[in-house]
């Protein structure tokens, strides 16, 4: 195969990519000991339950939107989710998504003028954007902020762990690397500066790792647990399910069209690198917490956040405490 073809099939992997028993007593003590016995287990029932229905209400309230739209099936609302402090993020003002290259104009009109998106920030490379430029949309600011420079060597996907390594180490420099950092201080920035009662979209070519980063980090400054931020990051799994079923397909003929056999372990890196695992998310927080001993620590030395400014944050797009 000539080195175009080769080219072309390495630039097709990338950007599929990116775009966890009683004793015995008298009648009387026996029935006595068994009606307060009846009394404790009942009251313990009913506490049990109330905590349960309250745990159920609390977990049905806590939910983001997902957005159906046709040029982008990994888009979603973040408003819904509450924290930790009970505040709820304001609907229709933090978005993520993926690539924004084949809205349709009913696309355009539903995020414009029904989720009120401003800002469209543009985290994948300059050669993604130039590939694949986002549609425009009337009226909205387009905020080019690429996490990577560029994507490094392809691995040999032939060999076992090849995928999940090269996901994971993607994850650590998106957030050690100066480049990185400095993309996500310009979504933070947007954040800080959008209009008020607009959202903010944010988005990469899957929309699951690079924009998935961004709002781990968003979710944090905003008082979100792991817990709750790896219930969001895994929702790509199943957003992405048809195309990330495509996209095997696309790579496993680009493969075969290099002379190469698709083997189990070809697949599984595959697969590893279409999806989101929490040990990508885990090597985010591990990297930060060796650099920076905190998420906190990372928002202000990292991002270069300050009080004031996670305060303003908050006040923009959470709820009050009840």
């Amino acid at each position: 195969m000539n080195k175009r073809t080769s080219t072309l099939v390495t630039a097709l992997l990338l950007a599929t990519t990116l775009g966890w028993q009683q004793p015995l007593m008298n009648v009387s003590a026996a029935t006595h000991a068994k009606t307060t016995k009846t009394v404790k287990t009942t009251g313990a029932a009913k506490t049990k339950a109330a905590k349960a229905k309250a745990a159920k209400a609390k977990a049905i309230k806590s939910t983001s939107t997902h957005i159906k739209l046709q040029g982008a099936s990994n888009a979603r609302d973040l408003g819904g989710y509450v924290n930790q402090h009970g505040q709820k993020i304001k609907v229709h003002r933090l978005i993520r998504a993926n690539s924004l290259s084949h809205l349709t104009k009913a696309d355009q009109t539903k995020l414009v003028k029904t989720y009120h998106v401003a800002t469209d920030v543009d985290l994948r490379t300059t050669t993604e954007q130039k590939q694949s430029p986002d549609v425009h949309m009337a009226g909205v600011k387009l905020v080019k902020a690429n996490v990577f420079k560029s994507f490094g060597a392809f691995p040999d996907f032939s060999k076992k762990g090849a995928g999940a390594k090269m996901m994971e180490k993607s994850y650590h420099d998106a957030v050690t690397t100066a480049q990185g950092r400095k993309a996500y201080k310009s979504l933070f920035h947007q954040l800080l500066i959008n209009p008020k009662g607009k959202a903010v979209l944010w988005h990469c070519s899957a929309g699951k790792d690079r924009a998935g980063m961004g709002t781990a980090l968003v979710l944090s400054a905003l008082k979100f647990d792991k817990k709750a931020i790896a219930q969001d990051y895994l929702k790509s799994n199943t957003y992405l399910a048809q195309t990330n079923k495509e996209n095997l397909q696309k790579m496993e003929a680009g493969w075969k069209a290099q002379g190469k056999e698709v083997t189990p372990i070809v697949v599984e890196n595959f697969k590893a690198q279409n999806a989101v695992k929490m040990a990508y998310l885990n090597t985010m927080y591990k990297a930060i917490d060796a650099k920076y001993g905190n998420m906190d620590n990372f928002l202000h030395k990292g991002l270069g956040l300050s009080n004031t400014q996670l305060k303003q944050l908050q006040a923009n797009y959470l709820t009050s405490a009840k």
